[in-house]
Order: C-alpha cells, then sequence, then structure tokens
C-alpha cells in the first residue's frame, strides 16, 4: 500500500508491527534510563545525608569547643571578680574601721581621761 507523506498512520500491517516495536524499544530504553538515573540519585542523596551527618558533627564539635572555651574565660572572669570583690570587702572595712575611729574616738579619750581621774591619775597639763 501506499501511504502518504502527511498521513501520520502507517497503511500496512508490517509497518504497523513496526512502528509498534519502535516504540516499545523507545519505551525500554526510557524505563532502563529511567531506572538508572533513580539509581544514581539514591546514591547521590545516601552521599548527602552522609556529609549532612558529618558537617552536623563537625558544627557540634566546634560549639563545644567554643563552649570550652568560654567556660575557660568564664572561670578566670569569675575568678577575678572574687579577688576584686575581697579586695573591695578589705577597702571597705578599713573605711568602716576609720569611720568608726572617727566617729568615736573622741569619746573613747574622754571615758579613758575620766577613767583615769577617777583613778586619781592627772593628765599632764598642756601649757
Amino acid at each position: 500500500m501506499i501511504t502518504r507523506a502527511s498521513d501520520p498512520y502507517p497503511e500496512t500491517v508490517a509497518e504497523r508491527n513496526a512502528l509498534h516495536e519502535a516504540q516499545v524499544l523507545t519505551l525500554r530504553q526510557i524505563g532502563d534510563n529511567l531506572a538508572a538515573q533513580t539509581k544514581r540519585l539514591e546514591s547521590l542523596t545516601a552521599k548527602l545525608d552522609d556529609v549532612r551527618e558529618r558537617l552536623v558533627r563537625l558544627e557540634a564539635q566546634e560549639a563545644g569547643k567554643l563552649v570550652d572555651a568560654l567556660r575557660g574565660e568564664l572561670k578566670g572572669a569569675l575568678a577575678r571578680i572574687d579577688a576584686l570583690e575581697a579586695e573591695r570587702d578589705r577597702v571597705a572595712g578599713v573605711a568602716a574601721l576609720g569611720s568608726w575611729i572617727s566617729r568615736y574616738a573622741p569619746w573613747l579619750v574622754a571615758g579613758a581621761a575620766a577613767f583615769l581621774a577617777g583613778l586619781g591619775l592627772r593628765m599632764p597639763d598642756a601649757r
């Protein structure tokens, strides 16, 4: 049979079978290629998951190192703060003692003079 160039469907059974076999072969190749691509994609996905897990572990290790370094710095800063607070307490204690002495020294001297006067001892004249 004669086929026309503009006719999309072949007219003979042999042409139809040949076209059918070509379509089946093409679909098989597409299926094989798709299966191969799927297998490759699964492999790449597994590799990506492995890389992601490694990255998470590395970030955790880095974070742990940073936390340890900050803990060391914090311990040093707290020790310095404790030393400064102790020094401040000593200074405050000395200042409080000086304030107490300046407030009560005249009374203590007067009391001691009265006690000595009561005992009969005289203070030397300031002349």
